[in-house]
């Protein structure tokens, strides 16, 4: 089984012209004249030969100056070390996922006055020596740069020899961080030439409203924007806010969000792990959870939240019934819950699942909840919500995810009508440390999160893009274009819970692609 991932940008480019409401709109399809792709650029023969034991380093091959929307190739290239045994033989502790690299590598573009982080999505470059474990390994990625600023490269190899996966009952390991070598040359000076500059902060409000849950972004300082913060989502604990680069976020209220739901998403069904329970804290408090400054460094709202209980909704249940009012918020209603016809006019109804992944840990299983007819119970939703990954990553190997994958979408396929719209929320980013908890013994690891996300949302598409409409809730590149400071909270949260900062830039996210369609822009 093959598994093809996305550089982390492969876009040919960026075009202004004008949508009907006279905002400016983004089109990716203009051809750029002076992006050099890595398809476009030789791997030097030296490289391959490089001896072992010599330090990893960076290439790449047109740094300087670069205009706004072009690419750059950047590639990592790896001479092999002294083998580590378990990773080799009849009896491997480690290996690679089909078509994944031996090594992991985390990589980012970082701008020298901005603080932006650009993540440098690497993957093996098109050559069989990248399948051989005792060769040099070359990582290679596309990278198209929208902000003006001095980038330089910054990153480390978390893993060798496969330990990035470990199999079986074999423990996540320490990482073992060596320091990628970055020359001095090696900086890419993003320019404005044209001074046209389609993705700068002047025009962030005339992007034309987001009404997808997927669009890239960046993490902009709050002194450097050139407007009110207020109109956009919160900032987040290091002052920065969300923006992506193609649609603009407006700040949505949990009133309005919970009206919104009532006039076009009556009926919700979500499935999701304790992360989805800290975001739907938000929803039924409309806002409240976790909202005063005060309470923002305490454990609830930092990492743990398991314990706290609620008027709202009994957090332990694994199935939850909540009917959303945007005066009142979320409350479990009483009354015949299973008689579709119940449902009042004037709420929305979210029928929550707990799930822990599709792994073996569910109890009752996860497949349950569809073998008692799900819609005859529940009633037909407008929208279907999976989140999964965080304890499929932490749990199952890729081969046993791979397996449940398939048995859900046929479930989903033979539950729900093609009317139902599916959101899949993917994992959270994780990075810059293991899991070291003995009990509960995690196998987090950065590649391990997006290659299982990444596979969910390509079969999900693959079996339902041409009948109903599927899409990504993109939390993960929310979390991985964070500074790599910021990015190291997770050592304080092995659970790698989202803290209440970012959860609300994620709703917010979620939000805007739901009710912006019928949005005044």
């Amino acid at each position: 089984l093959l598994l093809s991932l996305d550089n982390h940008s492969t876009t040919d480019g960026e075009s202004i012209n004008k949508n009907t409401s006279g905002r400016t709109k983004l089109s990716e399809t203009a051809t750029k004249s002076n992006s050099k792709y890595c398809a476009e650029i030789p791997i030097p023969h030296q490289f391959w030969a490089i001896e072992s034991n010599q330090p990893a380093f960076v290439d790449i091959s047109h740094a300087g100056n670069v205009n706004i929307g072009e690419s750059v190739c950047v590639r990592v290239v790896v001479p092999p070390k002294t083998l580590h045994a378990s990773a080799i033989g009849d009896n491997p502790q480690f290996a690679p996922f089909p078509s994944a690299p031996w090594d992991s590598i985390l990589m980012d573009l970082v701008g020298n006055n901005t603080g932006i982080y650009v993540p440098v999505r690497l993957q093996p470059a098109a050559d069989i020596r990248n399948s051989v474990h005792e060769s040099v390994h070359i990582y290679e990625a596309d990278v198209v740069m929208r902000d003006v600023d001095f980038f330089t490269p910054q990153g480390y190899i978390e893993y060798r020899d496969a330990m990035w996966n470990p199999l079986d009952t074999t423990p996540a390991q320490p990482l073992a961080m060596e320091q990628i070598v970055t020359s001095s040359d090696m900086v890419v000076n993003v320019v404005d030439v044209k001074k046209t500059n389609i993705y700068s902060l002047s025009r962030y409000l005339d992007l034309p409203l987001c009404t997808e849950s997927d669009v890239d972004g960046r993490w902009v300082n709050v002194a450097d924007l050139p407007f009110d913060p207020s109109v956009v989502p919160e900032r987040d604990d290091y002052n920065r806010v969300w923006l992506p680069y193609t649609c603009r976020l407006r700040r949505i209220s949990y009133s309005e969000f919970t009206q919104c739901l009532i006039d076009q998403y009556p009926r919700l069904h979500w499935y999701g792990d304790s992360n989805f329970r800290r975001a739907l804290r938000k929803f039924v408090t409309l806002g409240q959870w976790c909202s005063k400054p005060e309470e923002m460094n305490t454990s609830t709202c930092l990492c743990n939240d398991n314990t706290e209980v609620t008027e709202h909704y009994n957090i332990n249940f694994r199935d939850t019934t909540i009917d959303m009012n945007p005066v009142t918020g979320g409350f479990e209603p009483t009354g015949n819950l299973s008689a579709p016809s119940a449902m009042p006019s004037d709420k929305a109804r979210i029928n929550a699942f707990r799930w822990g992944g599709l792994t073996t840990r569910n109890d009752p299983p996860w497949e349950s909840y569809f073998e008692k007819n799900i819609t005859e119970h529940y009633g037909v939703p407008d929208v279907v919500i999976i989140g999964l990954i965080n304890w499929d990553a932490a749990y199952s190997s890729y081969e046993f995810f791979v397996s449940q994958v398939s048995r859900l979408i046929d479930r989903v396929a033979s539950s729900y009508p093609d009317s139902t719209e599916i959101i899949i929320r993917n994992g959270q980013h994780y990075c810059c440390t293991y899991d070291s908890d003995a009990y509960w013994s995690r196998k987090f690891s950065h590649l391990r999160v997006r290659y299982f996300s990444q596979y969910l949302i390509d079969m999900f598409k693959q079996r339902f893009g041409g009948s109903r409409t599927v899409r990504l809730w993109d939390v993960e590149t929310i979390g991985e274009r964070r500074s790599i400071e910021a990015r190291q909270f997770v050592k304080k949260c092995s659970a790698n819970h989202a803290r209440a900062e970012i959860i609300e830039v994620e709703n917010q996210v979620l939000m805007n692609s739901m009710c912006n369609s019928n949005a005044d822009p």
